[in-house]
């Protein structure tokens, strides 16, 4: 499969026409949104390595998210009333252990690599979530459904991406595909209990922001093709 440095450079190339697309057919104008844009690319297109048995994609996503995580936190927190100098320090920092240690010690003891994380379920899920998340921290509903098909996209390139470094040889050898074709753009895992919860998620996620999905779907493809 392709290497972790692979998957950063590709990302970046998706961030970038991410945010060509978005200048193109003016559904954005503010620079700092252009970065929000750029990240959320850059981060779905490592996203599914998280499961890597190097550790490598595992730190740098977990740490970016961590980042994240106590940035958002803090925000929540200053836009209160009322707020201490302990709540300004202590709830970032409860945010960022909370998605280091708690989440990523869950992820590491429920995923196995090459499992339902490289799968095309997992990245509508990785999407949803950050369509929820987006919305609940200040952006408005376009602007977190562009964050959310950004994300998606840059998790969808990583899989497209290990397929073809899959399927195609490199040093002039014929095609000889290696055993790991064909466990990227897949629908499902070798655990049933594992599609289940995904598959619920996604449900769950979609019944719950269908109304808002919808009306962006239809109003941005209004805006693309007028």
């Amino acid at each position: 499969m392709a290497s972790f440095r692979t998957h950063f450079s590709f990302g970046i190339l998706l961030g970038i026409a991410a945010v060509a697309l978005i200048v193109s057919f003016a559904l954005a104008d503010q620079p700092s949104f252009f970065v929000a844009v750029f990240v959320a690319a850059v981060i779905g297109g490592v996203m599914p390595d998280m499961d890597s048995d190097s550790g490598v994609p595992f730190h740098v996503t977990f740490g970016v998210l961590s980042c994240i995580a106590g940035s958002l936190a803090l925000l929540h927190v200053m836009q209160t009333t009322s707020h201490t100098y302990q709540m300004l320090i202590g709830y970032p920092l409860g945010a960022m252990f909370a998605v280091w240690v708690v989440c990523g010690t869950l992820f590491k003891k429920l995923t196995q690599h090459r499992g339902m994380v490289h799968s095309i379920p997992a990245a509508i899920l990785a999407g949803l979530v950050t369509f929820m998340i987006a919305q609940k921290y200040g952006f408005a509903e376009a602007d977190a459904f562009l964050l959310a098909v950004a994300l998606t996209i840059g998790f969808i390139g990583h899989l497209v991406l290990d397929e073809i470094w899959a399927a195609v040889n490199f040093h002039g050898v014929p095609f000889i595909p290696n055993k790991a074709f064909g466990s990227a753009l897949k629908f499902f895992s070798q655990s049933k209990v594992t599609n289940v919860v995904v598959y619920g998620l996604i449900l769950f996620l979609l019944a719950g922001n269908w109304v808002d999905l919808s009306h962006l779907s239809e109003t941005l493809f209004m805006t693309v093709h007028p």
